[in-house]
């Protein structure tokens, strides 16, 4: 167990270097790797999940282990799947066995592809013979995962005749499929995203850029938000970030917006500071933002305010079933926090003991952990089982809380 300490302190200002976007990094691995590696590509994540996606583009096995990393696994499928002549047993963790690929899998397949599940189910680990894909029009339900429709995306130019996707039901975190889009044009690839439809052609050329910079990571950023949602005598600076980012989490600004976090442009970044808050009943709809619902979560109740937060039912298959996760552990402190089967419910709660002892779970999963760690702000004795899972977005992260004076005891 790892314990946290607050020391108050006249800190009021504080300068935070977010780490670089792991969603923007592996995106344009995949991509250059298909390009034969003919882009630059600057500021890399060093997150986990980054680090292995750049080991397993390199490596010379047939056998990988992608643990649970989703975006590897989903992006990866994709990847070795229209290489010919590559053979790949992709392994991974018990939690990834039970996350679904199925419909991505079957999309693959109806284009070409040779993929086998090695255990029972439609579920990881996967058996992969690459071979040439042909384009035609696919549809694919856009509810379950973002991510499948992006490694459709990612591979798209490399496919014969190019690819139409259809997305069928209510499209999950559609701001991802915009920034996969927007990527993949600033590298030269013809994308086009209208609605439920998307069209991408075949590539034949070279790419149109040579170097690329990752932009500064705006789910990392959230976390800082609710910091600064506890802590009203605090001003932090957020070095790197833009407004103008291409990634759909940049809806912190408005969302945190809602909860008193105010944002201020100077020339190196975003400068953040709670000030009031309009109103004790707040709604939300994550359905773009899903990522941001653990520091939201944590920000509501522990401001004790009256919120739903809906568009989560996609939570239940993160690292962690992340909807059960929030509800169990916000809990324990004795905020009044149910859900249902898309929605987060927190109701105002009376008699809080902020000298409890309480042990956090973190189910391995770096967003429960960084989301759940800054409450150390408000209560004296907070445990958690597990500091080490940051690193798969956010390396620095327990090293930045030092600035504020979180500290481990």
């Amino acid at each position: 167990m790892f314990g946290f300490r607050y020391i108050k302190s006249e800190i009021n200002f504080v300068e935070i270097n977010i780490p670089t976007s792991k969603s923007i990094s592996n995106r344009a691995l995949i991509l250059n790797a298909l390009l034969n590696n003919k882009i630059v590509l600057n500021n890399l994540s060093l997150a986990d999940d980054t680090q292995l996606m750049l080991s397993v583009l390199t490596a010379k096995s047939n056998e990988i282990n992608l643990h649970n990393a989703g975006t590897c696994m989903r992006f990866l499928t994709a990847y070795f799947a229209c290489n010919p002549n590559q053979n790949i047993n992709l392994l991974c963790s018990e939690r990834m066995k039970q996350r679904p690929i199925k419909d991505l899998v079957d999309a693959l397949n109806s284009l070409g592809a040779k993929i086998e599940y090695l255990e029972s189910g439609y579920f990881p680990p996967l058996k992969i013979s690459g071979t040439t894909l042909t384009g035609k029009t696919i549809n694919i339900n856009g509810s379950e995962s973002s991510q499948f429709i992006t490694a459709l995306m990612l591979i798209a130019p490399f496919i014969k005749n190019g690819i139409s996707i259809h997305l069928k039901g209510k499209i999950a975190s559609y701001d991802y499929l915009k920034m996969t889009s927007f990527l993949m044009n600033q590298f030269g690839f013809d994308v086009k995203l209208s609605d439920n439809l998307i069209e991408i052609k075949q590539y034949n050329d070279e790419p149109i850029i040579l170097n690329y910079t990752i932009e500064k990571d705006w789910s990392g950023a959230a976390f800082w938000y609710l910091i600064a949602a506890l802590n009203p005598q605090l001003t932090i600076q957020l070095k790197g970030l833009s407004k103008t980012s291409i990634q759909g989490d940049v809806i912190t600004i408005d969302v945190f917006e809602k909860l008193g976090v105010s944002t201020y442009e100077f020339e190196e970044g975003m400068t953040i500071k709670k000030d009031n808050i309009s109103s004790n009943f707040i709604s939300f709809d994550l359905i773009n933002a899903i990522d941001l619902a653990p520091a939201l979560c944590v920000a509501c109740a522990a401001l004790n305010l009256n919120v739903t937060i809906s568009g989560l039912q996609n939570l239940k298959i993160k690292e962690s079933d992340r909807l059960s996760a929030i509800v169990n552990e916000l809990n324990k402190f004795g905020f009044d926090v149910s859900n249902s089967n898309d929605s987060i419910i927190i109701k105002q709660s009376k008699n809080i003991d902020y000298n409890q002892s309480i042990t956090i779970n973190t189910y391995k999963d770096h967003r429960i952990a960084m989301a759940l760690a800054p409450l150390s702000i408000l209560f004296n004795d907070l445990s958690l089982d597990d500091i080490e899972i940051v690193s798969k977005s956010y390396p620095n992260y327990f090293n930045d809380l030092k600035l504020i004076g979180i500290t481990l005891k």
